[in-house]
This record gives structure tokens, C-alpha cells and sequence, in this order.
């Protein structure tokens, strides 16, 4: 389950489980569409820490379609990775998505913080 922390009205902190499933995506989106309704844009530091994939192709569809939806009101991104795998996935799907998108190691939180509330 993906767990949620607002850090300001509209910035999210978004802790993703070690496995993504299709239902996580249908729990967070009230949640961020509200957001999004009240303040047009949002930004989200994503703790993707503990993060190792999805748990089938159908988590892998939703994630992605949840992201073609709201991408275009998504500010900035910024995703503390543990892993050299989510460096490189970042790397290739900033070319993809509309937000500007900075990977962070999983130490570098206050980093992270300090970028997404510029």
C-alpha cells in the first residue's frame, strides 16, 4: 500500500511499498486529484527507497496510466532511489514526462525536500 504525507498544500510525499499493486493507484487518486482541483498544480517526493517493482503487469499498466493522466499537472518530481536500477529508470523517463524529475540518493531526503519546495 502507498502511504502519503503532505508537506505543504500542495506537496505530497508518497512512500511506495516494495511491490506496487493495481489497487494502490485507485487509493491515491482521490487523494491527489483533490490537490491537483484546489491549487492546479502539484509536487510529489516519491520515497522509492524500499521499492523493488511491481507486483504484475497489471500494477505496471495502472502506474503508468496514472501517470499519463496527471503528468501535465505534476510540477516537479523528486524520487529518493536505493537502487542503480531507479537512477537509470528516472534518467529514461524524464524524457517521457512533462515534470522536471531529479533522483536522489535514499540519504538525501533533506535534498530532495529542499528542491521540491523551491
Amino acid at each position: 500500500m502507498i502511504h502519503t504525507e503532505l508537506i505543504s498544500a500542495n506537496i505530497v510525499k508518497i512512500v511506495l511499498p516494495e511491490k506496487l499493486q493495481a489497487d494502490d493507484f485507485r487509493q491515491i487518486a482521490p487523494q491527489i486529484d483533490s490537490i491537483i482541483k484546489d491549487h492546479g498544480q502539484i509536487r510529489l517526493l516519491i520515497d522509492a527507497s524500499g521499492f523493488n517493482g511491481w507486483s504484475n503487469i497489471d500494477a505496471f499498466e495502472k502506474h503508468a496510466e496514472f501517470v499519463k493522466e496527471h503528468q501535465q499537472k505534476v510540477e516537479r518530481i523528486a524520487v529518493l532511489a536505493a537502487h542503480e536500477w531507479q537512477h537509470w529508470l528516472i534518467g529514461a523517463v524524464r524524457v517521457f514526462v512533462h515534470p522536471q524529475v531529479r533522483a536522489y540518493d535514499k540519504n538525501q531526503e533533506s535534498e530532495a525536500r529542499q528542491w521540491i519546495v523551491e
